[in-house]
Order: structure tokens, then C-alpha cells, then sequence
């Protein structure tokens, strides 16, 4: 039986690969943040009389409002290994 210690290699940790820039996750955090806002807001306004955003209440604010906020995770790395 061979001893497994020796024969290993050295590997990398993934999440020294994956870090983003204080730029980049200012900006995904900034996004993310946003993109919650509008989808409660338009949330808000299906079931009351206020009319904050532009045009009322859309699935278009729903659906906008996701696809940011998934890229602002995205961009503030929440989605990146941690180990």
C-alpha cells in the first residue's frame, strides 16, 4: 500500500482565484441593492394606489428587477467559491 501523503501535490485554493476588485463589488452591491428596491416598489404598487415608478406597476419591473439582481450578486461575488 502506498502512502497517500506523500504522493500528493499542492492545490491551489479556489478562493484566493476567485476575488473581485473593490470596484466590482461596490458596483454589485450598489446593483443588487437596486434591483431589490424596484421589485418591492413595483410589489407595492400591484396591490395599493401609489404609482412611484414611471408607467406604474409592470411584470417588466419584475423581470428587469431579477436580472439585475442577479448580475449584482454576480458582480459583488456573492456567487464566488469561499474555500
Amino acid at each position: 500500500m502506498t502512502d497517500t501523503k506523500k504522493n500528493k501535490k499542492p492545490q491551489t485554493r479556489i478562493g484566493r482565484l476567485h476575488t473581485r476588485s473593490l470596484p466590482s463589488r461596490i458596483v454589485g452591491w450598489s446593483l443588487l441593492w437596486l434591483s431589490i428596491v424596484v421589485i418591492a416598489l413595483n410589489w407595492i404598487e400591484e396591490f395599493t394606489s401609489i404609482e412611484v415608478l414611471p408607467g406604474g406597476h409592470s411584470v417588466f419591473y419584475l423581470g428587469g428587477g431579477i436580472v439585475a439582481a442577479a448580475v449584482g450578486a454576480w458582480q459583488a461575488g456573492v456567487f464566488d467559491a469561499k474555500s
